[in-house]
């Protein structure tokens, strides 16, 4: 591998790690990096599921507002750092190095998918940052505007991650059939089991996404504990 291709794939993932917060920072002033995005939400979710109104706003607009931007900054970078690892495995055949490379290029792979997913339901994806309280509060607005949106946003979360793992298993099936078609039968083999596995994970998601209103509640109720 060059020096211009090791020093733009250092760049990359040290944006992947940096730059999502700054850029999110630098846009919505009010929330001054990831922890004082996660400080804020209690309040924030527990305003708007007292509102009860469907429609996302004041502070927790500037929230997903924040988070949509941070994942989109990731999802990029991710992917940007997936394509320049991919070059360079064309380059490194062998070695410790191509084994780290390709370490690289799944953990590249996940980080795309998993911020593709946050930036296309940020709200959901929020939903992870909350204690007990705020789940509770979401739980006691069962019967509201808001909540029918939150099960709507959370149908889309997890309809997102059926496309995005589909995607990502029919990339390793390709690259499984070719490893097979040289005779490479040990990385066509975990290639295949790889492809098993995405599938389990889209089969859940699948069933999340069309009910998604009982998963939701499980989820809430699994963080008041």
């Amino acid at each position: 591998m060059n020096r211009t291709l090791a020093a733009t794939t250092a760049g990359l993932l040290a944006g992947v790690l940096l730059a999502p917060a700054l850029v999110a920072s630098l846009i919505f002033g009010e929330i001054d990096g990831v922890g004082a995005l996660r400080a804020g939400l209690p309040d924030a979710f527990t305003a708007h599921w007292s509102a009860g109104d469907a429609t996302v706003a004041g502070d927790l607009a500037r929230a997903v507002g924040y988070w949509t931007t941070f994942h989109a900054v990731k999802a990029v970078l991710a992917t940007l750092l997936l394509v320049t690892v991919a070059r360079a495995l064309q380059r490194v055949r062998r070695g410790p190095a191509r084994v780290a490379l390709q370490v690289l290029a799944v953990l590249a792979a996940v980080v795309a998918v998993v911020n593709v997913q946050g930036a296309i339901a940020p709200l959901s994806s929020l939903l992870s940052m909350l204690p007990g309280e705020a789940a509770d509060a979401a739980l006691t607005a069962d019967d509201t505007p808001a909540f029918a949106a939150l099960v709507h946003d959370f149908a889309v979360y997890h309809a997102a991650a059926v496309v995005l793992v589909g995607v990502a298993a029919a990339g390793v099936a390709v690259i499984g059939r070719r490893a097979w078609l040289h005779g490479r039968r040990g990385p066509a083999l975990v290639a295949a089991a790889g492809v098993g596995l995405l599938g389990v994970v889209v089969l859940a998601n699948v069933t999340t996404a069309a009910d998604p209103e009982p998963a939701l509640r499980a989820f809430l109720a699994s963080a008041q504990r």
